[in-house]
C-alpha cells in the first residue's frame, strides 16, 4: 500500500487576525470619507446651480422689463419731467405688462431695497397702473413682489450715453433717458457678476 501524505491545515493567528481586522477598517474608512466627499461636492454644486438660476432668472426678468420700457412724461408741479428717474438704491420707469400683447396695459414699475427688522434687505418691486401723464404716484396701493431675498449690497448706476459716463443719480428733469442701466448685486454667497441693460430699443 502507498503512503499518503496529507498536511496538516494551519489557522490564522490572532497577530493575522488581527492585521486583517485593521486592514478592512481602514478601506471602510476610505470608503465612507470618499462618499462624504462626494456628497459635499454635489451639495456644493447644487448651490452653486441654485444661485446661477438665481442670477439668471433676476438678470432675464430686468432685462425684459427694461427692454419694453416706454418714453413716456409726467406731470411734476408746472413742468413735465420724463417718467424714469433712478439714484443709488432704486428705479423707476413705465412698461406694459405683460412685455407683450395689449392685455394688461401699461404700469409704472418701481424697484426699491425692502428692510426688514431683523437687518435682512430684498430686492422688492412694486407696480401701479399707468394712469397718464397727470397721475399721481400713491405707492400705498402698488402690487408689491420679492425679486430677490436677502441681499448684501444693491447699487444702481446710469450711462449718459452723450459723455460715456456712469453715475447713481438719474434725475427725471433730464431730457433723455439713459444709454445703460447697470446694478450691482451680492449676495450671502458673494457678489454676482454686474448685471448690465441697454435701453436702445427704449420707445
Amino acid at each position: 500500500m502507498k503512503r499518503v501524505s496529507t498536511q496538516t491545515a494551519r489557522g490564522f493567528t490572532l497577530l493575522e487576525l488581527l492585521i486583517a481586522l485593521a486592514v478592512t477598517a481602514a478601506v471602510v474608512a476610505l470608503m465612507f470619507a470618499g462618499f462624504g466627499t462626494i456628497g459635499r461636492a454635489e451639495e456644493r454644486n447644487q448651490r452653486v446651480m441654485e444661485r446661477s438660476e438665481r442670477i439668471l432668472v433676476v438678470s432675464q426678468w430686468l432685462g425684459r422689463k427694461f427692454d419694453a420700457l416706454r418714453l413716456l412724461s409726467r406731470r411734476d408741479g408746472n413742468v413735465f419731467v420724463s417718467f424714469f428717474s433712478g439714484n443709488a438704491a432704486g428705479v423707476i420707469w413705465v412698461a406694459p405688462l405683460p412685455e407683450r400683447g395689449d392685455a394688461g396695459g401699461l404700469h409704472v414699475f418701481r424697484l426699491t431695497p425692502l428692510r426688514h427688522d431683523d437687518g435682512r434687505v430684498d430686492l422688492s418691486v412694486e407696480v401701479v397702473p399707468y394712469d397718464g401723464a397727470l397721475m399721481a404716484l400713491d405707492w400705498s396701493n402698488a402690487l408689491k413682489e420679492t425679486l430677490l431675498r436677502d441681499v448684501r449690497t444693491l447699487q444702481w448706476h446710469y450711462q449718459d450715453g452723450r459723455t460715456g459716463q456712469w453715475s447713481q443719480e438719474w434725475d427725471a428733469s433730464k431730457s433723455g433717458y439713459p444709454a445703460r442701466i447697470r446694478v450691482d448685486i451680492a449676495d450671502d454667497r458673494g457678489v454676482w457678476p454686474p448685471l448690465v441693460f441697454p435701453l436702445a430699443r427704449a420707445r
